[in-house]
């Protein structure tokens, strides 16, 4: 019964999803049959059961609560696959810190991308983007030449396709201007999106997360740089110029202001100063 119930739900996937998915659920029904004598049935698990088994991941197996979650996706998939719901929480994934640079390291890192070829402009005017506007990687590649506006004194880009599919306008810094300015300059005139690569291919996230990874080890900078080290760079400096959280949240395209809490971070100087104050 358990295997009739899994195998059309795996054909719906492919690739390592399908694999990931098809060993969580054959180890779920193993745990099942040890545990409790028969087969699971999809139809009747309960809750219960389902944290009864994480419980066993957790303080048995002692497996990080990454791999349990991924466990447990692959159940309530199942569960949803069959129009049932199991409401079932896992382990809190504790999330690594995400260090913003600072100003001189971002200065470094832009040094380390310099050339006057169009690929080095583009890859300039792409981090600016993140760095000085706070887009996300994949907003960066979704842009067309049409979405930017640049004037004399203020700029623009048009994000369509940010997360949620919500459409924001997103004001560009002077540096980011320019950037964006001297890339257009030398830009080879072609259709499609704003960013492509040297045979004109539209760019994938991996591509511009090779750029920033390389960029920074040439720079010298010594910790791990990602494009979310770069939003949250601008979000922090944002924040460390007086910004506030509502226009920020804004800004970042998040939905919950919650999200953009996260890029607090209290300033061990400044803190002493205000409690000097007081």
């Amino acid at each position: 019964m358990w295997e009739e119930q899994v195998q059309p739900f795996l054909e719906q996937h492919s690739g390592i999803t399908r694999r990931r998915y098809g060993d969580a659920l054959r180890e779920f029904a193993e745990w099942y049959r040890t545990t409790y004598g028969e087969s699971p049935d999809i139809r009747l698990l309960t809750p219960q059961e389902v944290r009864e088994y994480v419980s066993y991941l957790t303080t048995v197996r002692r497996l990080k609560a990454a791999s349990v979650n991924v466990r447990l996706a692959a159940i309530r998939s199942l569960a949803r696959f069959h129009e049932r719901e199991l409401r079932v929480r896992g382990p809190r994934q504790e999330r690594p810190p995400v260090e913003a640079l600072d100003g001189r390291e971002l200065g470094r890192l832009m040094a380390a991308l310099e050339g006057d070829d169009w690929i080095s402009r583009r890859n300039r005017a792409m981090v600016a983007l993140m760095a000085r506007a706070g887009l996300r990687v994949g907003e960066v590649l979704a842009l067309k030449p049409e979405d930017v506006e640049l004037n004399a004194r203020s700029g623009w880009v048009l994000v369509r396709k940010g997360k949620g599919m919500k459409e924001r306008r997103v004001p560009l810094s002077a540096e980011a201007r320019r950037e964006l300015r001297e890339y257009l300059e030398v830009r080879p005139q072609r259709p499609g999106p704003l960013f492509f690569s040297r045979t004109y291919q539209p760019l994938t996230g991996r591509d511009v997360q090779r750029v920033v990874v390389e960029a920074a080890r040439r720079a010298g900078l010594g910790k791990r740089v990602t494009p979310h080290t770069l939003r949250h760079t601008f979000a922090t400096r944002f924040l460390q110029a007086g910004g506030d959280l509502a226009t920020l949240q804004m800004v970042l395209g998040h939905a919950s202001l919650s999200t953009t809490a996260r890029y607090l971070h209290p300033d061990a100087g400044r803190v002493q100063e205000m409690v000097e104050e007081l």
